[in-house]
């Protein structure tokens, strides 16, 4: 008896157990079905099938001649599958990959974006190639890890044309706020200059979407379906990449600006803004100490010399006062003797001829560059009449190219003065305004634009750089038309060309191309050695080309900034005849 009922207890203690588990079991599955069944349903559909975005491939970039300046790669990025849960195992594999500690890999799992699917978020942006390529043939030893392909981008001729070109970079955090209506994902790339900021709508193309199927783990188990993404659109560009490269390697050393136009389009043939920076170095991660060093660069290489710099223009503006000059009634004719220097008062003004220039008319005082000549007509003319005339050369105002680095300069006049400096205009701000010094500053790119209306004797076309659009032509744009007499423009044309054939610019001249152009030497504030300058078109007779050339802290205009036109002049003409 005594042993049947200890048998007895040990069936009532295995049933409680039994009763109990199931008590349990049954009051989690009514928590699972009935409290909590929305959440389960939802992370059992996700545990299913996801979706990826596949990024589009941006548009390609050509040059006038159909070569590639700039296309894609593929990339590779890593990414960790589950960021809530990783083991010291699953750590120190992965620190194994990359050569990282644990702590270091945590930190980028933490810290990583969110890419694709739920708990994606990726640990490395640009993943090196023969660890991708190892890593995707072993894939399935590391279910928490995935290698993702995309286009990257890379620009053929790294610091060429860098500043029309520009760059891509990660949207961040106030940009995505905006570009998220827009389509945008975090860690999208967007242009952040130039061509590629510019035209970022048509070079982006549109995501495509990849399904999957993964498991609890978010491991991936099969790829089931696919919509391509589409390509963004291919660019042309005007600029010539060999005359790029020619000019390129001859300003190299010079913090300077070389710009040439086709004179009756628009088109863009060169824009250098020396120096330029690698634009591949942006395409990737790039740490803080490779950053800074570009931004401390005294050289400042991201700075956009042809449409951003803002400089006093010296001499090569002197052609504008004299339309000014003539339009005013004064005949080129008149004469005036330059001993050297102007006065008003007691206040005096030197040539840089300080010996003088003697007797000189219009002609002359271009030719040779008199000062005197410019200070007594500006003088005699006033500062209004060299305002206006300016305003209808482009000066003071963006050209509007097609690139978002441009800036107006700056055209001075009495409201300007009196709100910036506080302080009425003087007889001595129209003598400096009247050779192209004191407040007055321009970029290269709108001097450009005022030397093509000189070329074509009053019409001036808007400088641009994209021709064609997926194959399909950008029609030209006339963007000034001057009412001044054909005459005016005949004068000033015929003493540019003989500024090359005999004045300040005579070293340039050429036997077979007649080069006709304007020297500058202009004062500033920050080099003890003056701007130098060259702006001019060619050929004299029939302009196909207008250029300018500028050289930050260059000397003599004629010297330095016009043999740097010569060479373009003799490379552009030369390679003309190959073609």
């Amino acid at each position: 008896m005594k042993l049947n009922r200890e048998n007895d207890t040990r069936v009532y203690i295995f049933i409680g157990f039994v009763i109990l588990f199931f008590t349990i079991l049954l009051i989690r599955l009514f928590f699972m079905q009935v409290v909590e069944w929305k959440y389960y349903k939802k992370l059992s559909k996700n545990n299913r099938t996801k979706i990826r975005e596949i990024e589009a491939p941006r548009g390609k970039i050509y040059d006038r001649n159909g070569k590639l300046l700039v296309t894609n790669v593929a990339g590779y990025k890593l990414v960790y599958l589950n960021k809530r849960k990783y083991t010291p195992e699953i750590l120190k594999k992965i620190g194994e990959i990359l050569n990282r500690s644990q702590k270091q890999i945590i930190k980028l799992i933490k810290n990583g974006y969110i890419y694709g699917y739920t708990g994606e978020n990726v640990l490395v942006e640009d993943l090196n190639r023969n660890i991708a390529l190892k890593l995707m043939e072993n894939i399935d030893n590391f279910p928490y890890l995935d290698v993702i392909t995309y286009p990257k981008r890379k620009y053929l001729y790294n610091d060429l044309a860098s500043h029309v070109l520009g760059y891509i970079r990660s949207i961040n955090t106030k940009e995505f706020d905006k570009l998220r209506k827009l389509g945008y994902n975090q860690g999208d790339k967007i242009g952040k200059k130039g061509i590629e900021k510019k035209y970022e709508n048509l070079l982006k193309g549109k995501n495509g979407l990849e399904y999957i199927e993964v498991n609890a783990l978010n491991k991936l188990v099969n790829r089931l379906d696919t919509n391509v993404a589409t390509p963004g659109k291919d660019l042309k560009l005007s600029i010539d990449i060999e005359l790029e490269k020619d000019m390129s390697n001859y300003l190299k050393g010079k913090k300077a600006a070389f710009i040439a136009m086709e004179a009756k389009t628009g088109r863009i043939i060169t824009f250098v803004s020396s120096p330029g920076y690698d634009l591949n170095k942006f395409t990737g991660k790039m740490t803080q100490k490779e950053w800074n060093s570009i931004l401390k660069n005294p050289n400042r290489p991201l700075e956009n010399r042809g449409s951003v710099g803002t400089y006093p223009p010296g001499s090569i503006f002197k052609p504008i006062v004299a339309m000014a000059v003539l339009n005013s009634g004064i005949s080129p004719d008149k004469t005036i003797f330059d001993p050297g220097y102007y006065k008003i008062g007691k206040w005096r003004w030197n040539d840089w001829k300080l010996s003088g220039h003697g007797i000189v008319n219009l002609e002359d005082a271009i030719v040779h560059s008199c000062d005197t000549y410019f200070y007594t007509m500006g003088d005699k003319i006033g500062y209004k009449k060299i305002v206006d005339m300016s305003k209808q050369f482009g000066i003071g105002r963006k050209t509007g190219i097609d690139i978002p680095e441009e800036r107006a300069g700056n055209l001075p006049d009495e409201k300007w003065k009196r709100r910036v400096v506080n302080e009425p205009w003087y007889g001595g701000d129209t003598i400096n305004l009247s050779i192209g010094q004191g407040y007055l500053t321009t970029t290269p790119l709108q001097m450009l634009e005022a030397y093509d209306i000189l070329a074509n004797k009053g019409v001036g076309y808007k400088p641009h750089f994209v021709e064609e659009i997926d194959g399909k032509e950008v029609k030209k744009v006339i963007k000034y038309k001057v009412n001044l007499k054909k005459e005016y423009f005949d004068i000033i044309n015929l003493a540019l060309r003989k500024v090359v054939k005999e004045g300040t610019a005579a070293n340039i001249n050429m036997k077979n191309i007649e080069i006709a152009g304007k020297t500058g030497s202009a004062e500033n504030s920050h080099y003890k050695i003056t701007h130098a300058w060259f702006a001019g078109f060619a050929p004299y007779d029939n302009p196909e080309i207008v250029f300018v050339s500028f050289i930050e802290g260059g000397g003599h205009g004629g010297s330095h900034a016009a043999p740097a036109a010569k060479e373009f002049v003799k490379k552009y003409f030369e390679n003309r005849m190959v073609k």
